[in-house]
């Protein structure tokens, strides 16, 4: 998938489903799991370590899993993907409005788990990838702009100069009478 691993974040109380999911990403090297139990937890390790995937439970010891998504969100826009056992209509919409990736209802497969992680990181990294091309980008036409202002004003000061030439021959030449005696003939 790429050369540097995808960093993902797992917050869940459920030390069984945690090791699981650990296991089975790390099994595959392209990601690293970090495992928290609690939200306080989590935003602690997201000040340290910035994840491309969140992992959460909707309910954990000191909150839930959308209250975690608003403040991660503040900091990081990654893929956040929910799991819960029974959601309600309004934690739906919520998770809507927060863009949360998916919500999967309990029990899940732990495939289907992993698979979500995976579309989730590569779409995290294309996007990725078009930021820092976008910088780029806007980088590359800054320093055109820039070259292209300074040869307009080289250019400007080149016709000047050009235009200053042509004035003091066309003064020598009138002063030397050579265009009077010329007219004469």
């Amino acid at each position: 998938m790429t050369e540097k691993p995808v960093q993902v974040l797992v917050v869940n109380g459920d030390e069984e489903l945690a090791a699981m999911v650990s296991r089975c990403l790390e099994d595959t090297s392209w990601a690293e799991v970090t495992h928290v139990t609690t939200a306080s937890d989590a935003i602690c390790e997201e000040l340290t370590t910035r994840h491309d995937v969140v992992v959460a439970a909707m309910s954990l010891p000191d909150g839930d899993g959308l209250s975690l998504t608003r403040e991660l969100r503040v900091t990081n826009h990654c893929p956040v993907i929910l799991t819960t056992e029974q959601p309600t209509a309004e934690e739906a919409v919520e998770a809507l409005r927060l863009r949360i990736t998916d919500v999967l209802i309990q029990p899940f497969d732990i495939a289907d788990l992993i698979e979500l992680i995976r579309v989730a990181a590569e779409r995290r990294l294309r996007y990725r990838h078009r930021q820092r091309r976008y910088r780029r980008l806007r980088s590359m036409v800054s320093r055109i702009i820039r070259e292209r202002r300074d040869l307009r004003q080289r250019m400007d000061l080149i016709c000047r100069d050009l235009v200053h030439a042509y004035r003091n021959l066309a003064q020598k030449v009138a002063q030397s009478g050579a265009l009077t005696h010329d007219l004469k003939e």
